[in-house]
């Protein structure tokens, strides 16, 4: 039995924290409703596991501020989660070895606070980058499907099930050697196609996709199977 700390208790982390309490871990957790990282102290809790799942909030705190604000027992592993948009608008095939290249302000912010973490914590630390993110009442054919034109029909898609994410999550906190995974599905539809697909399934309008686009790319991993060989929605079929 383990005890995790939960920074994030929102679509995620509840989710988490409800898996970790089956197997029989201990879960305290904050929602953004009890503590704000930028006015209030960090949580003084013991934990085994701290699990860090806050958006970027590089409008609110800068990487320095947040990453020496997180504070922990000395032998407490951390698990961050982070993004594949950490790889900006790089074009192809990219893997764990990936040198990242962040375009926004909010992947410039998580690719500092990787930095930090990782020199404050060392081994201690995983680093997990997720792709986009589905599950629940969670998909993106919400938002598309109100836009008349959306651009890149022709790319490929790099998503993740939050359930398979969950299963990543829980074997990382075990796993002595992995320290960095690029967590996304096997499975990269073209987005025109799989769009256009789920857009029937919920009867909602399709969207019109256009080909232009900044770039292709799909994120693999080389190390997700050891952690996760079975996938839940490796297909990215199902809410």
């Amino acid at each position: 039995m383990q005890t995790w700390g939960i920074v994030g208790l929102g679509w995620l982390g509840t989710e988490l924290s409800k898996q970790l309490v089956k197997i029989g871990d201990q879960v305290w957790g904050t929602h953004r409703s009890d503590f704000d990282f930028v006015t209030d102290s960090f949580p003084e809790k013991f934990c085994d596991v701290l699990f860090l799942n806050t958006p970027p909030l590089f409008r609110k705190i800068s990487a320095k501020d947040f990453v020496d604000k997180v504070a922990v027992d000395s032998k407490t592993k951390l698990i961050f989660i982070s993004s594949t948009s950490v790889y900006g608008t790089n074009a192809g095939v990219m893997n764990e070895m990936t040198i990242p290249n962040p375009t926004t302000e909010s992947a410039q912010w998580l690719v500092e606070v990787e930095e930090r973490l990782r020199s404050k914590f060392k081994e201690r630390l995983t680093i997990i980058r997720p792709g986009g993110l589905i599950g629940g009442n969670r998909h993106p054919i919400y938002s598309l499907s109100q836009k008349a034109e959306v651009a890149g029909g022709n790319q490929k898609l790099n998503l993740i099930h939050r359930s398979d994410l969950i299963q990543i999550i829980i074997a990382a906190a075990s796993d002595d050697e992995i320290k960095l995974v690029n967590a996304v599905a096997p499975f990269h539809p073209r987005k025109d196609a799989y769009y256009t697909d789920w857009a029937q399934k919920l009867n909602l309008p399709i969207p019109q996709f256009t080909d232009l686009s900044t770039g292709d790319r799909e994120v693999w991993s080389d190390v997700v199977h050891v952690l996760h060989p079975n996938w839940i929605c490796s297909h990215l079929d199902s809410l």
